[in-house]
């Protein structure tokens, strides 16, 4: 017997038949149709990767502006091209990512490291608090560095710099 997300998971799934998106300004807005014919309008919303390395455009929930879970899009491909671009930079924006191409000095102070690294934007510099907690090794030869102030940057191969 098949069951459906929604009991298994207790998700709601939003698809193209169910959903519209806007944008309001430059932030994603969604007209919701509920099961019962009303509409529901989200003046904001907020996308969330649920595997955020793995599946870049599935498994997207999408919260209201109280962090309430609207429902979740199983494949943003599923939708006409101008939902997926509205999802898409949505998304970009917030897993926003610098690639760590070369790093130039890591030097440790009371308890920080401060690193000083060249990626695909320019020369930058972070610190981070815990070398261990801190480094996501991931793949074979990736890894995912958290700063202090909770930025995300990757080493797209560790091997390579």
């Amino acid at each position: 017997m098949s069951e459906s997300l929604e009991y298994t998971v207790g998700a709601y799934r939003l698809t193209p038949e169910n959903c519209t998106f806007f944008t309001r300004g430059d932030m994603p807005s969604l007209i919701h149709k509920n099961d019962d014919g009303t509409q529901t309008t989200y003046d904001k919303i907020v996308t969330v990767r649920n595997f955020p390395f793995e599946y870049k455009e599935r498994y997207i929930t999408l919260l209201d502006e109280k962090s309430h879970e609207i429902g979740i899009i199983i494949d943003i491909n599923e939708f006409p091209d101008d939902t997926r671009l509205i999802l898409s930079r949505e998304l970009e924006r917030r897993y926003y990512m610098p690639k760590i191409l070369s790093i130039e000095s890591i030097k440790e102070k009371m308890s920080f490291a401060k690193w000083e690294v060249t990626t695909e934007n320019g020369r930058l510099g972070f610190s981070v608090k815990d070398m261990y907690k801190s480094i996501i090794r991931f793949g074979n030869d990736s890894a995912i560095i958290t700063d202090v102030d909770g930025n995300r940057y990757e080493i797209p191969e560790i091997s390579g710099l």
